[in-house]
């Protein structure tokens, strides 16, 4: 029971010192500049000191990303919630500048075209300093802003012979007693953005800031020393103090009775241990031992990070399973065929164009019942007259799967399975056909026979991706992957008479006395007007290769043109052009 109440009293003492002092502070931080490059580090450095000063007992009023209005609005708010404070602070990072001697906080829409700009378009330091000393007794100011600034640039080069009242980084600023002005580094001279979370200033105030028991003239000896070692000498942090006592943001903890202290050693020993992880256990580890060690904060930042990077890279792994998607479709959009939808929606189920494949296999599914009824209605009886025409509206292709088709009466409905099955394989080789072309591994003319110079395309294009097929065969994995693939694959080869020049294919110039020679050798080329309306009487390659009963051929007809051509029991020939 003793001991009990010897912790209540020490308790009741440490409380009543916190509560008897009130804290306000004012954080900004200015990184997204519009008319300059945008700072790294700023939105970072406000977004810390709000949490560090939060956790001291500040009332903290905080502006991200300020405009000249608004942040007018929030000094202003911070102004009046100076009334009946002790203890003011004011940090601020982003771009700053002297002219004159005197300090100006660059909002982030500021242009700075002239020196008539400067009053306008800039916020003056002075403004925020003289209102924190006429309301508070004690006043602590940060200025993390003296960076290499391209705005007094600007600036300087508008004012001409007087651009030498432009200096670098900020001038040295008069405080009244009771004031401590802390800057980056030294008047005069440009501080360092940093290439972690935060700048090398701030992260050292993040670090020794309500240090216990420690005085802020003493912390800020400590932040000197971790930023010269961060910068190899280049910053000195520098700073004007006319404070009279000391300034202890966070007091000693109340030594309580047989309570265990934390051996420091052991502490920097565990962190050095897992400073450098990649899992964020480890830190929540670190924390659970020691809320409230040196480390304490960093190991907050630490986990944070690491819960972005992982975020970051789950949204990286969605965008690129999203752009496969896409090629995938652009490959199969066009066909003619359910199955190529159905074999998009058994990959993406739930994919963008899901119900789009949906309405596309019932749309094809009616277009072949309709055809199909069609072409048995219009097909004779034996001895009957010739057949009607078929509707001039449907496509070739699909009128080519009907003519293979027999009577819904006739004894060979298997061979309607032989012919989807057909068609199918059909779709997927002029897929096949089209992504090959886009990746520079020519294949002619896409037509959906899978020939020779279809494999021998598919072939180059396994040896300069740098790997092989089970078969150079068409298959749905086979038209994944091409569709995955970016850019050209193949290389380009020249015909004959041309040779490769910057990536093109260019005429090669030949002799004057040559061409004559030249020209008696080229051949006139075919022409698809010299082919007849109907290529059935003049089939004979077909009629070579013709098998007995129902029998389905493609054959190139002597005109040069691609036709297909179909034969049943009981039912003359007929062809079709491609």
């Amino acid at each position: 029971m003793k001991h009990f109440l010897t912790i209540f009293f020490y308790f009741v003492l440490f409380l009543g010192a916190a509560l008897a002092e009130r804290r306000v502070a004012l954080v900004i931080g200015n990184s997204d500049y519009q008319n300059v490059p945008r700072l790294q580090n700023p939105k970072n450095d406000a977004d810390g000191m709000t949490r560090k000063l939060s956790s001291l007992g500040f009332e903290v009023t905080t502006g991200v990303d300020l405009s000249l209005t608004e942040m007018r609005t929030t000094i202003h708010s911070f102004v009046k919630n100076l009334k009946g404070a002790d203890l003011a602070l004011f940090f601020y990072a982003g771009h700053g500048l002297q002219v004159n001697g005197s300090n100006y906080l660059v909002p982030i829409d500021a242009r700075l075209g002239s020196y008539l700009d400067l009053e306008f378009e800039a916020m003056p330091a002075n403004l925020i300093l003289s209102a924190m000393e006429r309301s508070a007794n004690v006043n602590l100011v940060f200025l993390d802003a003296c960076r290499d600034n391209p705005l007094a640039e600007n600036l300087a080069r508008s004012m001409g012979t007087r651009s030498g009242s432009v200096g670098k980084g900020l001038a040295k600023i008069g405080s009244g007693v009771g004031t401590l002005i802390s800057f980056a580094t030294q008047p005069g001279n440009v501080a360092l953005d940093g290439r972690g979370a935060n700048s090398p200033f701030t992260s050292s105030l993040l670090k020794h800031l309500g240090t216990p028991g420690l005085d802020i003239t003493r912390e800020l000896v400590l932040v000197r020393r971790d930023v010269l070692a961060a910068t190899n000498g280049k910053q000195v942090p520098w700073e004007n103090s006319s404070l009279t006592g000391e300034v202890i943001l966070r007091q000693q903890d109340p030594q309580i009775p047989n309570e265990p202290k934390v051996d420091p050693q052991i502490e920097l020993a565990f962190w050095n241990s897992i400073k450098d992880s990649k899992s964020a256990a480890y830190f929540k580890s670190y924390l659970k031992r020691y809320p409230e060690g040196q480390f304490a904060e960093i190991a907050n930042l630490r986990i944070q990070e690491i819960k972005d990077q992982k975020a970051n890279e789950i949204r990286a792994h969605d965008n690129q399973k999203d752009a496969i998607e896409v090629a995938y479709w652009q490959s199969i959009q066009n066909a003619l065929e359910p199955a190529m939808f159905e074999s998009y929606l058994s990959k993406y189920p739930e994919g963008v164009y899901a119900h789009l494949a949906r309405l596309k296999i019932a749309a094809l599914k009616k277009q072949n019942i309709a055809l199909s009824q069609e072409k048995a209605q219009n097909t004779p009886s034996p001895g009957s007259g010739p057949a009607k025409p078929l509707s001039p509206a449907a496509p070739i292709e699909s009128t080519q799967q009907v003519a293979s088709l027999p009577a819904m009466n006739a004894p060979q409905a298997p061979q309607i399975e032989f012919s989807e099955k057909q068609t199918d394989t059909k779709e997927l080789a002029r897929a096949m056909q089209t992504e090959l072309n886009r990746l520079g591994c020519s294949v002619g003319q896409i037509d959906g026979i899978w020939g020779k110079r279809s494999k021998n395309a598919l072939k180059t294009y396994t040896k300069e991706a740098g790997f092989e097929f089970s078969s150079l065969d068409p298959s749905p994995e086979s038209l994944e992957k091409l569709a995955q693939s970016k850019g050209r694959v193949c290389p380009l080869v020249c015909g004959r008479s041309q040779e490769l020049k910057n990536g093109k294919c260019v005429a090669v110039k030949e002799p004057a006395g040559n061409k004559h020679a030249i020209r008696q050798n080229v051949k006139p080329a075919k022409s698809a007007s010299s082919c007849p309306n109907d290529p059935t009487a003049d089939s004979f390659r077909y009629r070579a290769k013709r098998q007995p009963g129902s029998d389905s051929r493609y054959y190139t007809h002597p005109c040069g043109r691609s036709a297909h051509c179909t034969s049943q029991a009981n039912l003359p020939r007929k062809c079709f052009w491609q």
